[in-house]
């Protein structure tokens, strides 16, 4: 995942919540790269919730 991941929508947002929910849920550790990409997204979320929230 690219590191200046953007949220630019309502509905991006709402999709990259779901995806970091279910990678919370998952029954398997997740890998180093996919708590690097759960960070990236969780960073980009945040930036949306602060400028368009």
């Amino acid at each position: 995942m690219e590191k200046d991941f953007r949220i630019t929508s309502a509905r991006q947002y709402e999709d990259t919540m779901i995806a970091i929910f279910e990678m919370q849920e998952q029954e398997e550790p997740l890998t180093s790269k996919e708590v690097a990409d759960m960070e990236i997204m969780m960073k980009a979320a945040e930036r949306y919730e602060d400028e368009e929230l």
